[in-house]
């Protein structure tokens, strides 16, 4: 069901694709960039987990009012506690999000990342790859989202969705986000 939902982009709840595939076209991108000396800027982005503000998000995935209920129990008065030297510490409440030891975190994570895939494979250029020049825009693991950047122009548009898509309730964490330029080298005579 999930192969259905997310775009191809994602390697995470995707049949067929795995973390190992991801990383492989993350390379693949880099080595196509530096062979034809065409110019790339990866963007390595991580996002924050998922606040329980995604009900609409699920909503439009047509999930029923029953399910998103049982989802929002959850994490409703959730609890966590710190074990240190064979002594657990007093609870702890969670206020927001849900804990990401719970095995529907990163599913529902994924689910809330997908919008934010669609647009950007929508509205950027990407890198084509290989005889059948196959586009590349995004490749993205739960909430690690890695951009190919080859025009000017896609920064700005970049911003500008990031921007908007945090007032769902997902956040970029830029502390643990990177960029890389393959910087395209030109032959001494």
């Amino acid at each position: 069901m999930m192969a259905e939902l997310l775009q191809s982009s994602q390697f995470y709840e995707v049949p067929g694709n795995t973390i190992f595939e991801a990383v492989a076209t993350v390379r693949e991108a880099i080595a196509h960039a530096e062979l034809t000396r065409k110019p790339l800027r990866v963007l390595s982005l991580d996002f924050r987990e998922h606040s329980t503000e995604s009900p609409n998000l699920l909503k439009g995935y047509g999930f029923s009012d029953w399910f998103i209920d049982r989802i929002k129990c959850m994490s409703e008065n959730a609890i966590s506690s710190v074990q240190s030297n064979g002594h657990i510490a007093w609870p702890i409440p969670i206020q927001c999000s849900i804990r990401q030891c719970c095995l529907m975190s990163r599913t529902l994570f994924v689910l809330c990342i997908d919008p934010l895939i669609r647009i950007l494979e929508q509205k950027l250029s990407g890198i084509r790859i290989g005889k059948r020049a196959r586009r590349i825009v995004v490749v993205a693991y739960t909430g690690d989202v890695t951009i190919f950047v080859t025009i000017t122009m896609d920064p700005p548009v970049i911003q500008e969705t990031i921007a908007c898509y945090e007032r769902t309730g997902i956040r970029l964490n830029t502390k643990k986000s990177k960029a890389l330029t393959i910087k395209v080298q030109t032959r001494a005579l």
